[in-house]
């Protein structure tokens, strides 16, 4: 057994492991095809993610020391608990950082979340949810069994149509959901990791041009698996925006994959939108300091699954939609714009508040497009 390629949790748990017990693994690697090679010839029963360089899989004591002593194998590490980032309830309605004629239009914005409502705002005139996947139940047809998701996307992409103070920023994108997260809100890492793969493969058919993801797991050691998705599909062209977590206000608290240096990560403004929320997360990561930037997030009301049709939530799932909703804007206007430059545009048009990167990044976001 090679100790210096298992997390610490992981290990923690193989100490006190016995010979009929197993626990869920992920497996990153150096060389994809060798290890799935090995596993291939051994029998192992994995799920592969090509695009993460890692696989998931069922492991007893002495497979992980097995594994752990391959050349070809980077690191072994648990398969965290993902939970979405939701926080306090209030009251206030959100408002509008832009007004602008670039409203989404030709792009679609794709959240990996608890699914979606089909509302009033999504389909009328027009039903805009153009693909629906669930991965918890599998379903057919969209529903959303907590209502997180379909908040989220309100946020991010409603079109008012019943209440006008309510549109989104995106109110003319189109919308794909993925339901990874339970009814609970949380899933496992693997899981989420099925809507990404889902997505690389498939984001040139739907033209999806934005991912939302107010989600986040605690961060694990080596190569891991969420910070490594998220970071595949950054580079292949599709926005990434990531929620920070509602783990503040103690430093090193940012949530993967929101941890990951490439993606844009999304902090939390206080009820006055004046300051960092005690709630939000704060950097440094391993990768440098995070947030990128800070969105309002506190007293927001969104699209809700069940009569008056609009509900209030506070955190940094509310603030993360805002700026993936704007994002599409950007590409609504700038077509052939690359991630990195949208990164860049979004930081230059921040106001800083203390200047703390740790809890701010660059500020708060505050511009027109």
């Amino acid at each position: 057994m090679n100790k210096n390629k298992i997390s610490p949790e992981l290990l923690n748990a193989v100490s006190v492991m016995d010979k009929n017990r197993t626990d869920s693994v992920f497996v990153s690697s150096y060389n994809f095809w060798k290890t799935k090679s090995f596993l291939d010839k051994y029998k192992y029963s994995y799920i592969p993610y090509k695009f993460a360089n890692c696989f998931a899989l069922d492991l007893d004591f002495d497979d992980i020391s097995i594994l752990s002593s391959l050349a070809d194998v980077e690191y072994l590490h648990s398969n965290p608990l993902v939970k979405i980032q939701q926080t306090q309830v209030d009251s206030i309605n959100l408002y509008r950082l832009t007004e602008n004629k670039y409203l989404g239009q030709g792009q679609t914005i794709c959240f990996i979340d608890t699914g979606i409502h089909p509302h009033f705002d999504f389909i009328y005139p027009k039903n805009r949810i153009i693909k629906f996947i669930d991965l918890v139940n599998h379903y057919n047809k969209p529903y959303d069994d907590n209502g997180h998701g379909t908040f989220v996307a309100g946020i991010a992409s409603g079109a008012g149509r019943i209440d006008n103070s309510n549109i989104g920023f995106a109110p003319r994108a189109n919308i794909i959901s993925i339901k990874a997260l339970s009814e609970k809100g949380n899933s496992n890492s693997n899981v989420i990791l099925d809507a990404m793969q889902w997505v690389y493969e498939n984001h040139k058919v739907y033209n999806i041009s934005v991912v939302c993801m107010s989600f986040g797991a605690e961060v694990i050691e080596g190569n891991d698996p969420l910070s490594q998705g998220a970071q595949a599909l950054w580079k292949r062209g599709i926005t990434v925006v990531a929620a920070a977590g509602n783990s503040g206000p103690e430093n090193q608290t940012i949530k993967s994959p929101g941890n990951n240096p490439y993606i844009i990560t999304v902090g939390a403004l206080d009820e006055s939108n004046m300051q960092t929320a005690d709630f939000s997360s704060r950097g440094p990561t391993i990768y440098g300091h995070k947030p990128d930037l800070l969105a309002p997030a506190v007293n927001i009301v969104s699209c809700d699954t069940k009569l008056p049709l609009y509900t209030r939530m506070s955190g940094t799932s509310v603030a993360t939609p805002i700026v993936a909703g704007i994002c599409a804007d950007i590409k609504s206007r700038w077509n052939n714009i690359s991630n990195d430059e949208i990164k860049r545009f979004l930081l230059s048009h921040c106001k800083k508040i203390t200047g703390d990167i740790d809890s701010e990044g660059a500020g708060y976001l505050t511009f027109n497009i």
